[in-house]
């Protein structure tokens, strides 16, 4: 449960979403995602109400990965497209690109046509996220939710993602409106990332600012310094 829940992340803009198991943040995950409806105020998306859009433009223009994303026993290409309209090769190989999965991608048999095994089985926990993500960022999304998307990743290499996420390119090297992007952490190394952190507790939020500036909450002290042990013990 979420009560007067409020904040905004903006074009290009990478914010955490960080709290205790039972803060909110599944609850907000579920609100992007349409699954749930909120009963009170609104979700906007460059102004509009996504509860006033089609449910097929909403999942067009609102991409969620989540830490263990299905993957079909079929082509990386279809896992990645998804039948999606107008999804052609050069498109495919942006997105593999800034996903950081181009390289093994490449290096895998058939390329981007080999055929992975059910549910990514042939493939890494990392292998398997980098797909996930690739298949996020497909087209020309404004919002990217990232809910602990990248666990098993690299934390150089997932710096490397948002960085070029920040940096969106077309398929035909054009700039592109950069996603806003919202990160739902759960390791530190990844809320450093981050330009903003919203800190969540007991369903409401408890404070915004950058990682730096909430370490003088002792509640988010205390979080983050969890979340430092459990890395170092990883």
């Amino acid at each position: 449960m979420i009560d007067d829940v409020s904040f905004r992340v903006g074009d290009g803009e990478v914010v955490a979403l960080v709290g205790a198991t039972g803060s909110g943040k599944s609850t907000i995950v579920s609100v992007l995602a349409g699954l749930l409806d909120p009963l009170e105020g609104s979700i906007t998306l460059g102004g509009v109400d996504l509860a006033e859009l089609d449910p097929a433009d909403r999942a067009d223009l609102v991409r969620i990965a989540f830490q263990e994303s299905f993957l079909f026993a079929d082509s990386v290409t279809a896992n990645v497209a998804l039948d999606r309209a107008g999804v052609d090769g050069d498109e495919i190989d942006r997105v593999l690109a800034v996903a950081r999965a181009d390289g093994f991608v490449h290096d895998l048999p058939d390329g981007p046509m080999t055929v992975v095994g059910e549910r990514g089985m042939t493939l890494s926990g990392g292998q398997r996220q980098r797909l996930a993500l690739a298949r996020a960022f497909v087209g020309t999304p404004r919002l990217v939710v990232l809910d602990d998307a990248t666990s098993a990743v690299d934390a150089a290499i997932e710096s490397e993602i948002l960085e070029a996420l920040r940096s969106n390119r077309g398929a035909d090297d054009a700039v592109v409106a950069p996603p806003a992007m919202l990160v739902v952490a759960h390791r530190l190394s990844t809320i450093r990332l981050a330009d903003r952190v919203v800190f969540l507790r007991h369903g409401r939020v408890a404070g915004r600012g950058t990682h730096t500036e909430l370490l003088a909450d002792p509640h988010y002290l205390a979080l983050a310094t969890a979340y430092e042990q459990t890395e170092r013990e990883a």
